[in-house]
């Protein structure tokens, strides 16, 4: 009995023994695990604020990028001609960061648009960052790569909208008096945000366009007035196309003038510039504009009598100083006027533009000598048109509140070569 027991104490023994040992090699891999998953945790945190910033970085690099794009779109159309807009300020040392930027006419490097020729005015962007490792080198060797990728979108397009009226609440925000007849051709449409149950009104006038949307509803009196087209009430308000569009910088251009320029005789050349006090044409006065932007500090822009007025490659910005410093532009049928935008740069296709906040009204009326292309573009006031004869007066209108009058025919003919076209900047993947 005692030889069992001392055998049976020595296996015990034993037993325990091996157990011991088993323990020590278990600890000694569940340790490596442990800083394996610990390695992993920090490093992946790494990773994941690294791909934060890539990210950010391609954003960022590719809206600069569009919005160089966009400022030389009327220049190079959309297309990506040497400029910096690759670099952007940000790493690009081939080794720890790589930034590839591609423009048209390359191809995207993934995402949906996978192997499709980017369209002119897009930019796409890939940041690749290298991480090295930190704990994370006990289960791995070489540096970690951390990639994100953004394509923008910088390039002008035309708005196709002939008349749009901004006003969100006013009755008879859109108002069409008298026998008027108010053509809006070229696909264009007509758009009236406010939601009054009378917000376009005819009171014996015509409006005929191929889609007329407005917010809230419409009233026809007068008899033969009415709206013909494809007619949309109840549609959602529409932004100020043209809201992106930066007004002059009055102080980087030349000063033309230290107080009202007016002249009611003779034959005269102005320049571009700024004209303190504005510009009054009248009586048998006729004018020559050279191309370019005219800035009217205060005073207003008026054009009457039997002149003529010959302007063409030119933008008239109004800043007024009080309610009378209005744009006023009458034709006769002794004289003549031709006036048509800038054909390049921020304001290609802006003919009238008044200051966004201000309230004068505009006034623009044709005859059959009477010649104008282009936006007339007054966010805030009213803008009173008509038209008669064969005269042509604008290519967009865009104000707060419209009043279309006359005797006869106002076509407003949409050219999206003689209107100023709309901002489309941002990111689109």
């Amino acid at each position: 009995m005692r030889t069992l027991n001392r055998n049976y104490t020595g296996r015990k023994l034993n037993r325990v023994k091996r157990r011991r040992g088993a323990i020590i090699v278990l600890i000694a891999v569940c340790l490596t695990l442990i800083l394996a998953f610990v390695a992993i945790s920090i490093d992946g945190g790494g990773l994941l604020e690294d791909r934060r910033q890539s990210q950010a970085t391609a954003d960022a690099a590719a809206l600069a990028a569009a919005g160089e794009l966009f400022v030389n779109y009327t220049k190079n159309k959309g297309v990506d001609t040497g400029s910096n807009a690759a670099a952007n300020g940000y790493s690009n040392d081939g080794k720890k960061s790589i930034v590839t930027v591609r423009t048209s006419p390359q191809l995207y490097m993934g995402g949906p648009n996978k192997d499709t020729a980017i369209p002119k005015g897009f930019v796409e962007v890939t940041v690749q960052y290298n991480q090295p490792r930190y704990f994370s080198a006990v289960i791995g060797s070489g540096d970690i790569p951390v990639s994100a990728r953004a394509v923008a979108r910088g390039k002008w397009e035309p708005s196709m909208v002939g008349i749009h009226v901004l006003d969100l609440h006013q009755k008879g925000s859109l108002n069409a008096t008298g026998t008027a007849v108010v053509n809006v051709t070229g696909g264009a449409k007509v758009i009236v945000n406010s939601d009054d149950p009378s917000a376009a009104i005819t009171n014996g006038g015509t409006i005929t366009a191929p889609e007329i949307d407005i917010t809230g509803g419409d009233s026809v009196t007068g008899g033969k007035g009415g709206f013909y087209g494809g007619v949309n009430l109840g549609t959602p308000p529409q932004p100020d196309p043209l809201r992106a569009i930066p007004e002059p910088d009055m102080l980087s251009m030349v000063e033309q003038s230290k107080n009202k320029t007016q002249f009611s005789n003779g034959n005269h050349t102005l320049y571009p510039g700024v004209y303190h006090g504005g510009i009054s044409i009248s009586g048998k006065g006729s004018v020559t504009m050279m191309p370019g932007i005219y800035y009217m500090d205060g005073g207003g822009f008026s054009m009457s009598g039997q002149g003529n007025m010959y302007a063409a490659g030119v933008m008239i910005f109004n800043a007024p100083q009080s309610n009378s410093d209005s744009i006023s532009i009458t034709g006769s049928d002794s004289g003549s006027i031709y006036m048509t935008p800038p054909t390049d740069g921020i304001y290609q296709g802006m003919t009238l533009f008044q200051e966004r906040n201000a309230t004068p009204t505009l006034t623009v009326s044709g005859g059959g000598n009477v010649y104008m292309t282009g936006t007339f573009y007054a966010a805030n006031a009213l803008m009173k048109l008509s038209g008669g004869g064969a005269g042509h007066v604008g290519s967009q209108f865009i104000s707060r509140y419209l009043e279309l009058g006359g005797n006869g025919a106002l076509n407003i003919d949409y050219d999206p070569n003689q209107a100023q076209p709309r901002r489309v900047l941002g990111l689109v993947e």
